[in-house]
């Protein structure tokens, strides 16, 4: 089973974190939710404290399976589940299979639009660095993450990022960016949740094209949109705004 944490009693939250992230970039959110709801906080296969789930690919799809046994195991009908970037990803193909069990959606700095064949190939691309020099791979991504204007006072927030990265297995690495790769364009299922959903995005997102996505989403009555003077980090560069979002969203959609 996936390693994962909890707090809190209420109407049950899950967080799911990006790649080379893991659980504890949650941790801020976590407390300060845990007052009202129970928050799960989980890592993904080959991240942090969880094993990865094979050696080639890891599917969206397959790892919203291990993400319901987690909810199995706590014995939780339904949730609102919260995703940052991959985490989203997941989060959209659970909600795709699990529809019943979900109250509300949240896409933290994602998308539900798939990759271009440009940006499939420089998955296959980042892949084959990350495993040769993830040292080096870490040092060079991580930073182009954060908007550029946040970078000098963000230095140690950056550094901890890096760190978490270090915590996740080169298998994990490669077999996250080809599942990545391989994900369906999810709008319908938005669309058709029948539940609230919001997405933050960051204005200065350099992983997610904000444009496409607001556009895709425009016309779809269920979806609150917000946008933060943020790279692709909202969690590290504007926590307390964040985390105002979320619960006014909670709120005032009653959940």
């Amino acid at each position: 089973m996936l390693y994962f944490t909890e707090k809190g009693k209420g109407n049950t939250i899950v967080f799911l974190h990006g790649f080379l992230e893991n659980h504890k970039i949650w941790e801020y959110f976590k407390n300060e939710l845990s007052v009202n709801y129970h928050v799960v906080c989980i890592d993904l296969p080959g991240h942090g404290n969880s094993a990865n789930l094979t050696n080639e690919v890891n599917r969206m799809e397959d790892i919203s399976d291990r993400v319901n046994e987690v909810l199995d195991f706590l014995n939780v009908k339904h949730a609102i589940i919260i995703g940052h970037s991959m985490g989203g990803y997941v989060s959209l193909a659970f909600a795709d299979k699990y529809k019943t069990k979900v109250n509300g959606l949240g896409l933290f700095y994602s998308t539900p639009l798939a990759d271009d064949e440009v940006k499939k190939e420089q998955r296959l691309k980042a892949a084959e660095v990350a495993t040769k020099n993830p040292k080096e791979f870490f040092r060079l991504s991580i930073p182009n993450l954060f908007a550029q204007k946040n970078l000098p006072r963000l230095k140690s927030e950056i550094e901890e990022a890096i760190s978490w990265a270090t915590q996740t297995s080169l298998v994990g690495i490669s077999a996250s960016l080809k599942g990545m790769r391989l994900r369906l364009d999810r709008t319908e299922v938005i669309k058709n949740l029948g539940k609230p959903v919001f997405v933050i995005a960051g204005e200065y997102d350099n992983a997610v094209k904000t444009e496409e996505l607001k556009k895709a989403i425009k016309d779809f009555p269920n979806v609150s949109y917000y946008t933060l003077p943020t790279g692709h980090m909202g969690m590290l560069e504007a926590p307390e705004e964040s985390l105002q979002v979320i619960k006014a969203w909670l709120k005032e959609n009653n959940l």
